[in-house]
């Protein structure tokens, strides 16, 4: 694990707030009365199936949500409300400034007829001014800093002449060009080998620590959070279902659903059983259950489980579970 505090300033201090987030495409809601909070020099985790709205999350964060969406409750970036806040104005002063975004699949995110230098300097000229020489040797460092080896030759390649690791790299490179305070990584290892996702996380920790940065790490691998984040926040079907430090919960996780996430995880130790799952699948965001999201699937679920959605339950400092039974020791099944 990891100290949140290394190489940062004033550790402690809350720079994102999200207060009861919600996210609706006309009457469906995806995402229902989310609440998260990141500190500064903090790793927090977003975990859940896919289709539990994480990267609607993200998007919301930086106004980037489709046009048919609506986004209502408070996102709160060092005491503005971003959702108050126009186009013009997000651009101007967030969006890719103070908060990037280094999105899932890279090969789609990079421009493929464009030099890949040409992205990390058009960055550079929006958010910090810099043109001609000066944009192209902060290009060149920008590389250096993420690993990539070669880096003033491989300024003028073009996307596809990279490797899935060095593409994510390079992502990383034209996120961090603003020099930004928080870093919205979109689950980043996903479709790379394991010693390259291996290589991209720590290389994400090493930026946090070296430049006083924040990190959102949306995924829905437990090992990658066992090694990476400080706190997790547990998502089901749009709602929070935990929130812990990330200790806490691999320790003692409260709520069905973290176990059976956990019980999932391969465990090398038993190489030969067969691999546990949690039975069923989330409901259709058109209709979900009245009560929990999550009781179709329970195997601890009550009567009262399916009569409203059930409130957060304080267990421990920063750790809640919105679970009827949270304070019960249950045992996986």
């Amino acid at each position: 694990m990891t100290d949140p505090a290394q190489g940062v300033s004033d550790p402690g201090t809350q720079l994102l707030s999200l207060e009861q987030l919600t996210i609706a495409f006309g009457a469906v809601r995806p995402v229902d009365g989310i609440e998260v909070t990141v500190a500064a020099g903090e790793v927090v985790g977003l975990v859940g199936e896919s289709g539990s709205g994480k990267s609607l999350i993200l998007r919301a964060i930086l106004g980037l949500l489709p046009r048919h969406a609506t986004a209502s409750g408070r996102i709160v970036w060092r005491g503005t409300d971003l959702l108050t806040l126009s186009q013009p104005a997000l651009n101007a002063t967030v969006r890719g400034k103070d908060i990037a975004i280094v999105f899932q699949e890279p090969m789609t995110a990079l421009d493929p007829v464009l030099p890949v230098g040409l992205q990390i300097t058009e960055s550079l000229a929006v958010h910090r001014r810099l043109h001609g020489r000066a944009a192209r040797t902060r290009a060149i460092e920008l590389l250096d800093l993420v690993g990539i080896p070669d880096a003033v030759r491989r300024l003028d390649a073009f996307p596809h002449e990279f490797s899935g690791g060095m593409r994510q790299r390079a992502m990383i490179a034209i996120a961090l060009a603003s020099g930004p305070k928080l870093l919205l990584a979109d689950e980043p290892t996903t479709a790379l080998d394991v010693t390259i996702q291996d290589q991209i996380l720590k290389l994400l920790l090493r930026l946090r620590a070296e430049l006083a940065m924040s990190v959102i790490l949306v995924t829905h691998d437990l090992g990658v959070v066992a090694e990476t984040c400080d706190r997790v926040a547990v998502l089901y079907s749009g709602r929070m279902m935990e929130t812990a430090d990330v200790h806490a919960l691999f320790r003692a996780p409260a709520h069905p659903y973290t176990q059976g996430l956990i019980a999932s995880v391969p465990d090398l130790k038993h190489a030969r059983e067969p691999l546990s799952s949690i039975s069923g699948a989330p409901p259709d965001p058109r209709e979900f259950p009245p009560g929990c999201r999550f009781a179709p699937r329970c195997p601890h679920v009550l009567p009262a489980c399916n009569d409203g959605q059930p409130p957060s339950i304080h267990l421990s400092s920063g750790h809640s579970a919105a679970c009827l039974r949270a304070h019960e020791v249950l045992v996986p099944q």
